[in-house]
């Protein structure tokens, strides 16, 4: 296979993930020499990718008969807040990261938002809040630094150096006794991994007591 720009390989990812029915097994990797440049071809088409892969995970609802009612004595649980989501996406990212982590450890990880990636979001939204922004990066430093495009400028180039990674993380979903998110990550230019994580409340925290869902390259 010919050697591939960032250009390219930004135009290939988004043409092999146009159809989610035919996910390739693995993406092909750039091997033009690494040198300082804007990497904003490559964060979009990153982000495109992760669109499409998370959307083959998100949304997928369960069918069951409804759960019963709660007798009147006991407590309810608390109501989600902004900072709960905020813990939530920590719990499946962490876990994400942990899961395919670099021998040498994550150099960065940059978290795509709303506005970083148009159309191509796999959330509904709000934005990220800049106190979701500051708690989710500290609670999630300790497995890697977590950094967010629309405040970096220039982006840092995700080719060429396996620690980095470009993350989605989706919408937290309500399922009463516990709450679910999928977090896709495109790494080392054009490996993949998107998983849909459960979540339940831990005295003040969240934590992943389950995988539902995982997809990878290879």
């Amino acid at each position: 296979m010919p050697n591939l720009t960032d250009d390219e390989l930004g135009t290939l990812l988004r043409e092999t993930f146009a159809d989610r029915e035919q996910l390739a097994d693995k993406l092909p990797e750039t091997t033009e020499p690494v040198r300082r440049r804007t990497a904003v071809p490559i964060l979009l088409a990153a982000a495109a990718v992760l669109a499409v892969l998370a959307g083959v995970l998100y949304g997928v609802s369960r069918v069951g008969a409804a759960a019963p009612p709660e007798p009147a004595a006991s407590t309810p649980a608390p109501a989600r807040t902004s900072t709960d989501d905020a813990r939530i996406w920590a719990a499946g990212l962490s876990t994400m990261l942990r899961t395919v982590r670099p021998i040498d450890g994550w150099r960065s990880v940059v978290v795509l938002d709303l506005s970083d990636v148009g159309k191509n979001h796999v959330r509904k939204g709000p934005p990220i809040s800049p106190e979701q922004r500051a708690l989710l990066r500290r609670l999630v430093r300790e497995t890697a630094p977590i950094q967010y495009h629309a405040e970096m400028s220039p982006a840092p180039a995700t080719c060429g150096d396996n620690r980095i990674g470009v993350v989605q993380l989706s919408d937290v979903v309500d399922k009463g006794d516990h709450a679910e998110v999928d977090v896709s990550l495109f790494y080392n230019c054009g490996r993949w991994m998107t998983a849909k994580y459960r979540v339940e409340r831990r005295g003040a925290g969240w934590v992943v007591t389950a995988t539902l869902e995982q997809r990878r390259d290879g």
